[in-house]
Parts: structure tokens; C-alpha cells; sequence
């Protein structure tokens, strides 16, 4: 068990290399396929808890092993009634596998020990800090890297700006800042070891956030914030009649301000017309047939003017993977991919997945549980979240639990092999 051990660690720090550090680069200079290393790492996962179970004579079983399978059987279900090549359907298959394996690997580091969360958090916190100055080398030095690009991506400028991230991982990128700026706000004194200067720190990975393309993390970040600010204020306040009248007038302003810009050209120019126009079905219907709409006008068109889908068309009916075209329109979401893909059973069965994965991490239930739920669903109808390898890892790593072993809430179950 210690030689395993041993190359676990070696191998942890490996994978956590080439998704964190290295990815990008191997992509870029080198030309490996985003989708060939991300199976390559979740095969690696995957080996490792065969070998556990081999040695411990043990399995995980939980809710989310129970949807991951679920979510497989259902893929190969909506293949076989649509006639999806067995190609396309293995290939679908890493939206349930990803996060599962990235869960057992994790499972397998907090089970025994082996690197404890604080020096897990140290690791992400270096990281985090290197994305700064890579990120203003790639701003600013866009016309001279971009001849070495040999990813056969087709990288514009605007998604030139990944840090050590898979390229075009912004949202990635994002999210992972998102989570260590908010454990240096709200677990600064479990964490004074390791950061040293925590408001200086802050800002600087802020600047870093805003140097990113992830519009939805810095509007995140920007919550993040106020929250930190006004929770004590609330707590200490929250019976006073100033208080009230402080908050109704807030909300007020900012009801009548938002109202009053929707006709400015800022606004028009993001929403790419009038704010009652992008939102009626008649616009959103001519911009599906199109093919350019954009996600919200997707779902107002597939809730309201498409029959609906049970089980949906097949894997990858939305995208097709081998000529890398979309058949529908070029904005996808984890979500809209899941509803079109595998029909509203396929989508009540992913959300399922999504909760039962946040139910396993050590988040504070209740406002902070449904407030970090709520943001990653909202990551969901920008992304294809479940196939972000770095996502799944910031987020399980991070907010594993400390002792798996010793923490009686923990819904998890080892079963062993001989009682099988």
C-alpha cells in the first residue's frame, strides 16, 4: 500500500500539471487534442481506483456513482433508439465519466491521506498567482504567439487570454480564481499560514479575474464582494428601521437604473438589439432558423415552439464531434446540449448529477450551499461544465471533505467485495 501511495502522489501532482500548468501549452505548441488528454487523464483516474479496489477488496457506493451510471445508461439508451454511431456515443460518455473519475481519484487522496487539503489549497493558490503575469503576456503579445499555434484551433484574440488553462478555458480559468478569492475572504485565519497578505492577495487576483474573458465570473466576483462587505452589516443590523429603508432604497436605484439604461447603445451592442426585441419569440424563433441565436433565445425557442423532447436525438445530434460542426446554432450550454442530446429525462437526470456532486462537497448547507449550486447551474448554460477537467478538479479538490472517515454526515459507502 505505501508503493501505491507513492505513485499516487506522483501521479496527482502529474495530472494536477497538465491540467493546470502545462495543458495549454501541450495543446498550443504541440497540437494535443483537448478531448485525447482529457480521456487520457480520466482513464488514469479510473485505473487507480481499480487498483484501490483491488487492494482495499472495497467500492464507493453513492448517489453519485448511482447518477454517473444512470447518466451512461441513459446516453446509451438515446443512441441505440436514435442510431448514434458507437463512436460519438463512448466519446459522449465524458460528460458522466469526467466527474466521476475526478470524485474516486479524490475519494481515493482524502480516504487514506495522502496529500492533505491544506497543502492541496497551497498548490491551487501558486497556480492561481502565476495566471497574472501569463495572462498579460497574452494579451499584449497576441500577434507574435499566435504563430506558434499548431492546436488546429482556430484562436482569436478574445479567447487568447487562458493563462495556464486548456486553451479556450476562460470560464475554467474563472471559476478557479472565483473559489480562491473566496475561501481567502471568508477562511483567512485557517488560511493566514499560506497567504500572508490577504487583502493585497485579493486584489491581485481580482485583476487577474478581470484580465480573463469570463464576463459571468466577474460579475460573480463582483457578488462575491458585496456579499463579503454587507453579511456583517446585515447581521449587526438587520432589526433596525435604517437598515430596511437602506435596503429598499438601494433596491430601488438600482430596479430604476437598470430600467433606465436597457434603450442605452452599451447595452444594445451586448444584447445585439433592443431588450424587448431579443427577448419576444418571434426574434428568438428568426435568429434559431438562423443559427445565431444566443442561449436564452434557445430555450425560448425550444420551450415554446419545438415539440418536446423526451429522450432527445442521439448523442452529439446537437454538435457533430467528427466534423466539428454544429448542427443547431453555435452557442451551446451544458444544459441545452443535454436537452437536445438526451431529451428532458436526459436533462432531469444531469441536474440530478450536478446536485448529488455538490451534496458530496464540504459546503455550509443552507444559503452557502444553494448560493455555490446556484452559480455553478448558471455556469451550466454557459459551458459544457461536466467536460472541464479543471472545473470538476477546483471544485472536488478544493471542497473535499477533510476525513472522509470521520465524518459521520458523509453520505458515502465502502462496500466490500467479500460481502458481495
Amino acid at each position: 500500500m505505501n508503493y501505491y501511495k507513492r505513485l499516487y502522489k506522483a501521479t496527482f501532482y502529474l495530472i494536477i500539471s497538465l491540467v493546470f500548468v502545462f495543458g495549454g501549452l501541450l495543446q498550443f505548441i504541440f497540437g494535443v487534442s483537448n478531448t485525447v488528454l482529457a480521456y487520457g487523464i480520466v482513464a488514469t483516474m479510473f485505473l487507480f481506483y481499480f487498483i484501490y479496489v483491488i487492494l482495499t477488496k472495497k467500492i464507493v457506493l453513492n448517489n453519485i456513482v448511482g447518477f454517473s451510471l444512470l447518466y451512461i445508461g441513459l446516453v446509451f439508451l438515446s443512441a441505440l433508439i436514435n442510431r448514434t454511431d458507437i463512436i460519438s456515443t463512448i466519446v459522449y460518455c465524458i460528460f458522466p465519466l469526467l466527474p466521476l473519475g475526478v470524485f474516486l481519484f479524490s475519494f481515493i487522496n482524502f480516504k487514506e491521506g495522502i496529500i492533505v487539503p491544506k497543502k492541496v489549497f497551497r498548490i491551487f493558490f501558486y497556480i492561481a498567482l502565476l495566471q497574472l503575469p501569463l495572462l498579460l503576456i497574452q494579451k499584449n503579445f497576441y500577434s507574435f504567439l499566435i504563430r506558434f499555434n499548431n492546436s488546429g484551433q482556430n484562436i482569436i484574440e478574445l479567447d487568447f487570454s487562458f493563462g495556464s488553462f486548456f486553451i479556450k478555458s476562460d470560464h475554467s480559468l474563472g471559476i478557479f480564481l472565483l473559489i480562491i478569492i473566496a475561501l481567502i475572504l471568508f477562511k483567512r485565519n485557517e488560511l493566514k499560514s499560506i497567504v500572508k497578505l490577504p487583502k493585497l492577495t485579493i486584489l491581485y487576483l481580482s485583476l487577474t479575474l478581470f484580465l480573463t474573458e469570463s464576463n459571468i465570473s466577474k460579475l460573480f466576483l463582483v457578488i462575491l464582494i458585496l456579499s463579503f462587505v454587507v453579511i456583517p452589516i446585515y447581521k449587526k443590523y438587520r432589526g433596525t428601521l435604517v437598515f430596511k429603508l437602506s435596503v429598499f432604497t438601494l433596491a430601488t436605484i438600482v430596479a430604476i437604473g437598470g430600467y433606465s439604461i436597457r434603450e442605452k447603445q452599451f447595452i444594445q451592442d451586448k444584447l445585439g438589439g433592443k431588450f424587448e426585441k431579443q427577448f419576444s419569440i418571434e426574434s428568438a424563433n428568426k435568429f434559431y432558423e438562423d443559427g445565431t441565436a444566443k442561449r436564452f433565445q434557445i430555450i425560448i425557442v425550444a420551450a415554446t415552439q419545438l415539440n418536446t423532447k423526451w429522450i432527445g436525438d442521439g448523442p452529439y445530434s446537437y454538435f457533430d464531434i467528427r466534423a466539428g460542426k454544429f448542427k443547431k446554432t453555435r452557442h451551446f450550454t451544458q444544459l441545452i446540449w443535454t436537452y437536445y442530446d438526451l431529451g428532458l429525462i436526459g436533462l432531469i437526470v444531469v441536474l440530478a448529477y450536478i446536485i448529488s456532486l455538490f451534496a458530496y462537497l464540504k459546503i455550509e448547507k443552507g444559503i452557502p450551499f444553494l448560493f455555490a449550486l446556484s452559480i455553478f447551474l448558471f455556469y451550466a448554460l454557459y459551458t459544457t461544465i461536466l467536460a472541464d477537467i479543471a472545473i470538476m478538479f477546483s471544485l472536488i479538490l478544493i471542497f473535499s471533505p477533510d476525513n472522509i472517515i470521520q465524518n459521520k454526515k458523509e453520505n458515502i459507502t465502502s462496500t466490500s467485495l467479500n460481502g458481495l
